[in-house]
């Protein structure tokens, strides 16, 4: 009886565990030029903008092939899976000569865990009070 109750238990435990769904927001990822690759014909840098430390280096060996396979528009919105995550985001392609240049601008991570987590830009208002001078 007592292994009937712990089983059932156990079971409704996992099932809900698994259909929670949650979202939260995020202010601060790491910038910054995450892969670099070079041909005879061009060199293509690969950076990513608001990204989670986790998942940024397979995101943009992935954003590179994105590149390379489908020849995608600049300000296009794409998604792109690593690691656990499908990551949501914008794609700037700027090129100049043979040196290419790949931006990937996070904007939504969907975790397989059920954790989303947007982006949203930092509060960077600064408020200052004067104080009146009565001399």
């Amino acid at each position: 009886m007592r292994k009937i109750v712990l089983l059932m238990l156990l079971t409704s435990f996992y099932s809900l565990a698994q259909t929670t769904k949650k979202t939260t927001n995020y202010s601060y990822g790491k910038n910054g030029i995450e892969y670099i690759t070079k041909s005879k014909d061009e060199t293509v840098v690969v950076s990513t903008f608001n990204s989670k430390p986790k998942i940024k280096d397979e995101i943009a060996i992935n954003v590179y092939y994105y590149y390379k396979e489908k020849n995608p528009k600049s300000g296009n919105k794409i998604s792109i899976t690593a690691n656990g995550a499908t990551v949501k985001g914008t794609y700037f392609i700027n090129k100049k000569g043979t040196l290419t240049a790949v931006e990937f601008h996070y904007e939504k991570i969907e975790w397989t865990n059920g954790l989303t987590e947007i982006y949203v830009k930092p509060n960077t208002t600064i408020t200052a009070s004067i104080a009146e001078n009565d001399n």
